[in-house]
């Protein structure tokens, strides 16, 4: 859950989690829909069907124990270098160099290290210092100092220099580059792009939802049929469903951001008449009634969509 978001966002749903699922080998019977479900509003949805898969290769393959040699967790879906480090240095099991962002920005400016951690140059010449820095005793309380010390004192921006323990050894500190080190990556400008959400309600008060595809964005979540703003909602209702339209009510439209570009979403509200008919027989489009919403994975726009239809 740390992956790529912050203490503060993770915490409320960290707990839950746990909460439900106190054991590997409860994660690893339950479906992925309950697990996106727990999951939804945290965001980066492919790290959730991660920690699902590794929870069944674990019961299965490891006799419900997490790997404890460093090959072995590299073998775990969404467990990389930095992660596999970390379980076992953290763990006390065995000195390995960690790399997560924390760390990088502490290494770039004690040594010095100009460029953009995300160059493969740059990045080597990281991995590189963080093995070296390493010890060799009390590994784990270095592990987790370095981590400490790159999330409450060598802050990203205004870093509290005054309270850093080696500060008399920083690079960046002695030649004043704290605010130029590590470099930032340039800044692209992002696309946008745009797309209708059919919140679609049959008579039985009953929501239409699609099933996503399980990988891409918002992979294996629920959510409402997206159509082109080329096309007309109306049309794509009546080619779909046999029900009548009762009546249309298009919402104002808003952006949510993505890493790499912002999606312009308008919904549009659409009431029909009569129960839906799943006349494909596929698990991949179904109608939901309000109690059951709570147990479905639903991305953060979704989520706030039907918290306000119902």
């Amino acid at each position: 859950m740390l992956q790529q978001t912050q203490v503060a966002t993770v915490e409320s749903y960290f707990i839950q989690f746990i909460q439900r699922f106190p054991e590997v080998t409860e994660l690893a019977s339950s479906s992925l829909d309950e697990v996106l479900s727990l999951w939804s509003g945290l965001g980066y949805y492919a790290r959730a069907r991660n920690i699902h898969r590794s929870a069944r290769i674990i019961v299965n393959q490891h006799h419900s124990e997490l790997p404890s040699d460093y090959e072995s967790l590299l073998t775990l879906p969404g467990i990389g270098k930095s992660t596999a480090g970390a379980i076992l240095s953290l763990s006390g099991i065995e000195p390995k160099p960690i790399l997560d962002a924390n760390v990088k920005r502490v290494l770039s400016r004690f040594f010095g290290v100009k460029g953009w951690s995300g160059e493969s140059k740059v990045s080597k010449q990281l991995w590189d210092l963080s093995a070296k820095s390493l010890p060799v005793d009390n590994f784990e309380i270095y592990t987790q100092g370095i981590m400490d010390l790159g999330a409450t004192v060598c802050l990203p921006k205004n870093p509290n220099c005054s309270n850093c323990p080696i500060v008399n050894k920083c690079y960046s500190y002695l030649n004043q580059l704290v605010d130029e080190i590590p470099s930032k990556k340039l800044a692209k400008k992002k696309r946008t792009e745009s797309t209708y959400f059919l919140m679609i309600i049959f008579d039985g008060k009953k929501l239409f939802l699609e099933k996503r595809k399980p990988k891409g964005i918002w992979g294996g979540l629920w959510s409402f049929p997206q159509i082109q703003l080329a096309d007309d909602p109306k049309t794509w209702c009546e080619q779909q469903f046999t029900n009548k339209i009762l009546w249309v009510d298009p919402w104002e439209p808003f952006k949510h951001s993505f890493s790499h570009y912002d999606l312009y979403i308008h919904p549009i509200q659409i009431r029909m008449d009569g129960q839906f008919m799943n006349t494909a027989h596929t698990p991949k489009t179904q109608s939901f009634s309000l109690n059951q919403l709570g147990s479905l994975g639903l991305s953060a726009p979704v989520k706030g969509l039907v918290n306000r239809l119902y």
